[in-house]
């Protein structure tokens, strides 16, 4: 597998997704309100929380199990059926605890969450197959057709007066449809569930449950809490905020998924001087586009959430800036534990999360008592540095780690260049509209990658990411 095509496309596919949800989600809001989309928000981080727990890590077992080489129909097979038992515990749960669910999101949606649950994880099983069959690029139009779908559904049901709920349509069509055609086109192979591979799976999942649930626990903590202490339409303005900031990982996140197999692949055959290599050299493109991000945030926050969302959404502008910033270990940390997923230690990412969880929790539940929507970006930004810290530190105990700090420095100071020319840009033309904002942000990021590209390592390194796009003639 090559793990620089794989991954950007991937990002690409993540930026043409991202681009359509940006889009869409500013539709949303402007139509629906912060209040609206704060009961969507929180219907979403239940059905994710909750998702998890139907999963337990079998899925990304499945990816490591079938990527060491694992008969993949019974792997499959095994799995599914194990999710599904799973499932079946967490439906009853929801039906049981239905009354203070509808009360915690906000409208009486618990029983639409099994749906939710039931299709996301068809979806799931169907990458983790295709992520174990190093075949991780095959992923980027399933992503992209679920989002395609989703937020055209919603848009034709606000467009029609409906209100929440045709958000939820969306979600549900987009997992449907898009796991039908995936099935369709890529035909998983189907075995014979087998007890062995059943206890392997749950040999390795035993570990990754915690950083399978933890991982979308802490995503979702900040969220959870201040539903709990705050407004929906505290939870809506935040939920932004944070799908803003989102957008800088695109590129760690496609990488991060094309290490662990890759990673897995080469820990097999006790490649450690590839895997070392691999890691060192991912570090840059994970964080090249979250380094202006930040200076870009900083300069430009309360223009993004009040001109394009909404002045209701203006009151996370500040925990904009934070949630981004948090994007540098948040990166770091999804390279680092994938890489040690790969290499079969899912106790130790288990060990760092369950740290960073309580971590999250207690943090959340101190600063947004105290601070609001700041105090649950600071929650979430700390906590992710500790994570990211103690992986770091797991992964040393195996293979060396290296920092590119030269490369990393010339990013700062194309960021520093890339601020300069923004505060110049916009004392001549102030942001007030959408239009305006963008031409701001397009010369910044000229500016950022033509400082960039003047530093000849840097410029060999996204070079050869690029090249990798390019089909080679067959000989």
């Amino acid at each position: 597998m090559n793990i620089s095509r794989s991954s950007i496309k991937l990002f690409g596919a993540q930026i043409a997704t991202n681009a359509v949800s940006f889009v869409a989600v500013a539709f949303f809001a402007r139509e629906l309100g912060s209040e609206q989309m704060g009961i969507f928000f929180l219907f979403q981080a239940a059905s994710s929380v909750l998702v998890m727990a139907s999963d337990m890590g079998l899925a990304t077992a499945m990816e490591k199990r079938i990527s060491g080489g694992q008969d993949a129909g019974s792997v499959v097979s095994s799995a599914a059926a194990l999710m599904l038992g799973l499932l079946s515990f967490v439906a009853f749960g929801i039906v049981l605890f239905r009354g203070p669910l509808n009360a915690y999101i906000g409208a009486d949606l618990a029983l639409w969450l099994i749906v939710a649950i039931a299709l996301t994880q068809v979806k799931r099983l169907v990458m983790a197959w295709l992520r174990g069959d190093l075949r991780v690029g095959d992923t980027a139009d399933v992503q992209f057709l679920s989002s395609v779908i989703q937020m055209g559904t919603s848009t034709v049901l606000i467009l029609l007066g409906v209100d929440v709920m045709a958000l939820i349509f969306g979600v549900l069509l987009g997992s449907a449809l898009s796991s039908a055609w995936a099935i369709v086109r890529d035909r998983p192979p189907v075995g014979k569930p087998n007890p062995r591979d059943a206890v392997s799976l749950f040999h390795y999942a035993k570990y990754n449950l915690i950083p399978s649930v933890g991982i979308e626990v802490h995503n979702w903590m900040d969220v959870l809490v201040i539903g709990l202490f705050l407004t929906q339409s505290a939870v809506g303005a935040y939920e932004i905020a944070w799908r803003v900031s989102g957008v800088t990982t695109l590129l760690a996140a496609a990488i991060g998924m094309s290490v662990l197999p890759q990673t897995s692949a080469w820990d097999a055959q006790s490649e450690t001087g590839r895997i070392e290599r691999l890691v060192s050299s991912s570090v840059v493109p994970s964080l090249f586009l979250i380094i202006p991000s930040v200076f870009g945030a900083a300069l430009l926050s309360h223009e993004i959430m009040g001109v394009v969302f909404g002045e209701d959404f203006s009151v996370a502008a500040l925990a904009l800036v934070v949630l981004v910033a948090g994007k540098i270990p948040e990166a770091i940390q999804v390279l680092v534990g994938k890489c040690l997923l790969g290499l079969d230690k899912p106790n130790l990412v288990a060990r760092a999360t369950v740290v960073a969880l309580v971590l999250n929790l207690v943090l959340n539940v101190t600063l947004v008592t105290q601070f609001g929507l700041l105090g649950a970006a600071f929650a979430t930004t700390l906590s992710f540095t500790v994570g990211m810290l103690l992986r770091v530190r797991y992964l040393t105990e195996f293979i060396a780690f290296r920092l590119p700090y030269l490369k990393l420095a010339w990013c700062v100071l194309a960021s520093l260049v890339m601020s300069g020319v923004i505060v110049a840009v916009r004392a001549q033309l102030p942001v007030t509209t959408v239009p305006r904002l963008l031409v701001v942000v397009t010369v910044g990021a000229v500016v950022y990658g033509a400082v960039v590209m003047l530093y000849p390592p840097l410029r060999s390194l996204l070079l050869g990411y690029v090249s990798n796009l390019i089909p080679r003639p067959a000989a």
